[in-house]
């Protein structure tokens, strides 16, 4: 009788409590978690805060320690099957110290040390075998990275700026291989798949390639930047080197002609970009129509800047291909800069092409 009486009064408990969006920090990106903060008695010094996920308070979601100066001490954050997913430290409210990031089957995506909340020293990039280090939260000295093929790529940066290579290019942690797509995740330890509050692998590496792409920031200055006002005004949209949009709510189904004239005319830099277009320019040209194919909160939830002047249109991925559309309003003018990128068939992102001017 004891027992049911107990029960009874713990569900009501998470059942009328606050659900909280809470923010997650992976990296260059955020995802959004909705959890149920359970009460904490602040007896003592040090003190945690544990949440469960709102859709099932039997897993927790986010362990994190605090101090009556704020957070600090070891911080936390869960899969929904239990699974360890982010373990860093905190000191004076700020990420202070090694910082690890897991895959659902246990194995480092990406591994590296933080300073007063900012990357400082040797990171790794595991899932995408690339490796360097940071100053300052800049790239710094010698990066490395290793394609498909084992073959190696050494470039080198002084404080942020690619002095040497062709730059790593994009950072941000992925999946080694790509999840199924589902709502839930399955709680078994032989199957993975993500949450529906993650986005794509082959999104993540979007959102990475416009936030550091240094070849990008020079294209997107060279078609926007077309007077010194406006070239100023591009430049003012880097902080520390990192781009700052906001990404559309809406996935669309983004016009091809441009491109595949700039195709027909040998304007195409990308040999598998121009392929494609010549290959499949009737089947592309039906199914980029400009037609808005659904809303994307958690894409729109990674943009660096929601109140960017640059609002980047992102498409569905088809033919192994994905259209932007970068707009920007400069001084109530309104221009577009359209780019194409192409995936390999495991997901990587492997070429860009820029609307010629």
């Amino acid at each position: 009788m004891r027992k049911l009486l107990l029960i009874f009064l713990i569900i009501p408990l998470f059942s009328s409590a606050q659900v909280v969006e809470e923010i997650i920090q992976i990296d260059t990106i955020t995802e959004t978690i909705k959890v149920i903060y359970r009460p904490s008695e602040n007896t003592s010094y040090y003190f945690k805060k544990i949440a469960v996920f709102a859709d099932d308070t039997s897993q927790i979601a986010i362990e994190k320690s605090y101090t009556n100066y704020g957070q600090n001490g070891a911080y936390k954050v869960y899969y929904p099957n239990g699974r360890l997913k982010i373990k860093t430290v905190f000191a004076n409210g700020k990420i202070h110290g090694e910082w690890t990031y897991y895959g659902l089957d246990g194995i480092i995506i990406t591994k590296g040390v933080y300073r007063e909340g900012v990357k400082f020293g040797y990171w790794a990039y595991k899932s995408l075998k690339i490796y360097g280090r940071y100053k300052k939260g800049l790239k710094h000295k010698r990066w490395k990275r290793i394609d498909a093929s084992e073959n190696k790529y050494i470039s080198h940066y002084k404080k942020g700026i690619l002095t040497a290579g062709e730059g790593v290019g994009n950072e941000v942690p992925t999946y080694i291989s790509k999840p199924k797509k589902t709502s839930t995740i399955e709680k078994t330890d032989t199957t993975l798949v993500l949450d529906s509050n993650s986005i794509s692998k082959e999104y993540e590496q979007v959102v990475a390639f416009l936030t550091n792409n240094v070849l990008f920031r020079k294209a997107l200055k060279r078609h926007l930047g077309t007077s010194m006002k406006r070239s100023l005004a591009v430049k003012k949209l880097y902080d520390r080197e990192r781009f700052q949009f906001a990404i559309s709510k809406d996935i669309t189904a983004l016009d091809m002609s441009k491109f595949i004239k700039e195709s027909e005319a040998g304007k195409i830099l990308v040999a598998n970009i121009d392929t494609i277009l010549k290959t499949e320019k009737t089947t592309l040209a039906q199914t980029f129509t400009g037609l808005k194919i659904k809303e994307d909160t958690v894409l729109y939830n990674n943009s660096t800047d929601k109140e960017s002047p640059m609002k980047i249109v992102f498409s569905e991925i088809h033919k192994n291909l994905l259209r932007l559309d970068v707009n920007w309003t400069f001084k109530e003018e309104k221009s577009k800069f359209r780019i194409l990128l192409y995936f390999d068939d495991s997901g990587k992102l492997k070429g860009a092409e820029y609307e010629k001017p």
